[in-house]
């Protein structure tokens, strides 16, 4: 479980650089289209492409590399199973180009979570898909778990080594026992997690009505508001779109 640790959800850097006073909306909004342009590429010209864009983007961040290289290592098994499996099956292109879509995932939401507070992602996704409350659709409670989502994320984590940990110390057997001990093992880990997620549930809703918490009733401390480096955040994203078309069409044209 000490890979956990590894993952993108820690709190954010002041790394001066280009995209720390960049607003939210950019960043997701280039985010969630270079995202979707990798997911959408399969063969290698473009992936390298996308790969080198992602580069640039760590460098823009100004992001250290040890930094990058913990939010990576963890993924190795992983990403070598995933290698191996493809290259098995005969399948090179595959082989290679899932494990860089994995990695450009990864690096994305590292490049994200560490150049923005959570409470200014929030901001910035209700600020997005504030057009959908003319169906009635509720944003500000939709982001709100979003966000509470997030923050719990690295607690359960913490919760859940410090579980197995315990379980190691009392059950030194179950290393070494059968399957049943083992899935009997795993179920009290659930179990417990299960306990305490609905543990900190209750705690989270008894501090929000001490604070007489109201839906839709938020108040901010800074307004969202668009400069120049926002704008060319955008259009880094509509350049992205095009070379993305142009190399698609290029592609077909063979």
């Amino acid at each position: 479980m000490q890979w956990f640790r590894l993952l993108p959800f820690g709190p954010s850097m002041n790394t001066r650089s280009f995209l720390q006073d960049s607003d939210p909306r950019a960043k997701l909004i280039f985010a969630a289209t270079y995202l979707y342009l990798v997911t959408c590429s399969n063969d290698l010209v473009r992936m390298v492409f996308y790969a080198t864009a992602g580069f640039l983007l760590v460098f823009a961040a100004r992001l250290p590399l040890a930094f990058l290289w913990n939010g990576l290592k963890g993924l190795l098994p992983l990403l070598l199973a995933l290698f191996l499996y493809h290259l098995l099956l005969g399948d090179v292109n595959n082989a290679v180009i899932l494990p860089c879509k994995l990695v450009i995932f990864i690096i994305t939401a590292i490049v994200l979570s560490a150049t923005t507070p959570p409470t200014k992602l929030a901001d910035g996704l209700e600020a997005i898909m504030r057009p959908l409350t003319l169906i009635r659709f509720p944003v500000q409670n939709f982001v709100f778990m979003i966000s509470v989502a997030f923050r719990f994320i690295p607690l359960f984590i913490d919760e859940t080594d410090s579980m197995l940990k315990s379980q190691k110390v009392k059950h030194a057997r179950y290393k070494s026992g059968s399957f049943r001990i083992k899935m009997q093992s795993l179920l009290q880990l659930l179990v417990a997690l299960f306990v305490a997620s609905l543990r900190r549930a209750d705690q989270m809703a008894l501090a929000m009505d001490a604070r007489c918490y109201l839906p839709g009733n938020k108040i901010r401390a800074s307004r969202l508001h668009f400069s120049w480096r926002d704008w060319m955040i955008i259009i880094s994203a509509l350049v992205l779109l095009l070379i993305h078309i142009l190399l698609k069409g290029a592609a077909f044209e063979r």
